[in-house]
């Protein structure tokens, strides 16, 4: 009991933690994504399930980037991982992934890596190649930039990321645990869970 009643406290901080710098709490409808079928078979995975909650593994993505390419968030295993949902209507969110090569630059491409998760584009729809191209271009960025829909969106993170306002960040560590997750933006904040995963 206490330890459920922990991790419902634990999702209730999340959510409600540092919106400062966000874009107002997103009205959002999602469908469900079939999490056993997202899941890769890789050798490293030990785990039986999968969740977007903190201390959870996260469940796989699979998703084209601005040029076209396959991403996977496993691709990923070995590195800290900052994700970053946002979209393109998000003013805010332009200028909060052009962070994303700054934190990469400082720790090392072959630590951390920046991936963001384009889930609207200016008009409230899933972004184009395009469309993620212009994200690239405006944004002045080298870091990943995939597109996705509302989809990939569920406020229980069952099945999706628990996304409630724009942009949405989550860090992963190496060894693809979800260990921070913040609405809004906090450089001081993603700095120092990045560091600290890389100790």
């Amino acid at each position: 009991m206490q330890l459920a009643l922990g991790k419902i406290m634990k999702n209730i901080l999340i959510t409600s933690l540092l919106f400062l710098n966000s874009c107002d709490p997103a009205n959002l409808e999602t469908s469900s994504l079939d999490s056993a079928s997202i899941v890769d078979d890789r050798s490293w995975v030990t785990w039986e399930e999968c969740g977007q909650n903190i201390n959870e593994n996260p469940c796989n993505f699979k998703l084209l980037n601005h040029k076209g390419e396959e991403v996977e968030l496993y691709d990923y295993h070995g590195k800290v991982i900052v994700v970053d949902f946002s979209a393109m209507w998000c003013g805010v969110c332009v200028n909060i992934a052009a962070e994303g090569d700054s934190l990469v630059s400082k720790y090392g491409e072959e630590n951390v890596v920046w991936l963001t998760v384009l889930i609207d584009n200016e008009y409230g729809q899933p972004p184009t190649q395009e469309d993620l191209q212009r994200w690239v271009d405006m944004a002045n960025i080298g870091t990943p930039v995939l597109g996705a829909d509302r989809n990939i969106i569920d406020h229980s993170a069952s099945e999706g990321w628990p996304i409630t306002s724009w942009p949405t960040l989550v860090v992963i560590d190496k060894e693809m645990v979800l260990k921070h997750g913040i609405n809004g933006w906090n450089a001081a904040a993603i700095d120092t869970w990045v560091n600290g995963l890389l100790q």
